[in-house]
């Protein structure tokens, strides 16, 4: 009897300590978004807009498109000008030359949340390294998939090589018409998803471990780095595995069947706090959203102009 209920004390004090533990991590991770906002409403007053998502260009050259992501352009606002010092504009796929030591390599703890499991950072990815964010801008209503991608949010592709269309700019904040204090404008990212990762064992899809370099370098597709959006619920994750891959619906017959689950889940907002994720708005407040928000809700909070009032909030 005496065992039995200290043993249950023990759990009940474990438990305490990691309800502790957590508490704590998803505070110091809203302090790093409140930060990372402030940075980007000091941009802002520096530049008359928010940074671009990815601004990005056509080269002759393998990987055609490269690109200059939203947190480089933030980083001497955040007091680390020192990681773009000699940073090549001009051809951003030499800011991965050094290996482990290359400037896109650098790792920022203010760009990565406590309760985020990451894994190895920074990541090798084909002997380029990159350090790794779990913060993402607000994409809008879709971030990723190709020119499918919407401009209804803060922060997408802008330059020569942006998509939908080319040359796209960024956003003011004079474009936010629907309040400030009513509009994403950071969130988190979840790495964690056990069914996805079966598919990319498999090579259907990449690993989420590979996605989510603050740098967002090379290629069409490195938008998803750096930008999240609605088209998907918060925290949402593959809802079967691969050995369950027949009850998909849509069907998911053929490996390339599976860029409709890709696209939702590299859209996702998430994190690894119980219950939700943490967000920024454009006027540096912020906020922990439920997970069990309404994916209408979510979106009409991720468009800067989409005539909302403010009382359906």
């Amino acid at each position: 009897m005496v065992v039995a209920i200290v043993g249950t004390l023990l759990a009940m004090l474990f438990s305490a300590v990691q309800s502790a533990r957590e508490a704590a991590r998803r505070v110091q991770c809203a302090n790093n978004l409140r930060q990372i906002a402030l940075a980007a409403q000091t941009y802002h007053t520096a530049q008359r807009s928010f940074p671009p998502g990815l601004h990005q260009m056509r080269f002759s050259s393998s990987p055609v498109y490269r690109g200059t992501s939203l947190f480089a352009f933030l980083l001497p606002y955040m007091e680390q000008a020192a990681v773009l010092e000699d940073w090549d504009y001009v051809n951003p796929l030499r800011n991965t030359e050094g290996g482990a030591g290359a400037r896109s390599a650098v790792v920022l703890p203010g760009l990565v949340c406590p309760s985020d499991e990451i894994g190895e950072n920074p990541m090798d990815h084909n002997a380029r390294f990159f350090g790794m964010t779990s913060y993402g801008g607000n994409g809008g209503t879709r971030s990723y998939g190709a020119d499918l991608a919407s401009t209804d949010g803060i922060f997408f592709t802008t330059g020569p090589a942006s998509l939908p269309e080319p040359d796209q700019q960024p956003v003011g904040i004079e474009m936010v018409l629907d309040g400030t204090s009513h509009t994403l404008l950071l969130g988190e990212r979840s790495h964690r998803d056990s069914n996805y990762e079966g598919f990319a064992e498999r090579n259907w899809t990449t690993s989420l471990r590979r996605v989510g370099a603050w740098a967002a370098i090379g290629g069409r597709r490195r938008i998803a780095d750096v930008t999240l959006s609605a088209y998907a619920p918060i925290n949402y994750g593959l809802p079967f595995g691969y050995a369950d891959r027949n009850t998909a619906d849509p069907p998911l017959d053929h490996s390339w069947d599976f860029e409709y689950y890709e696209d939702l889940r590299l859209c996702a907002f998430g994190s690894g706090h119980p219950g939700g994720a943490n967000f920024a708005n454009v006027d540096g407040s912020v906020q922990f959203l439920s997970e069990e928000l309404a994916l209408t809700t979510l979106q009409a909070l991720s468009t800067r102009s989409g005539g909302e009032v403010e009382g359906e909030f």
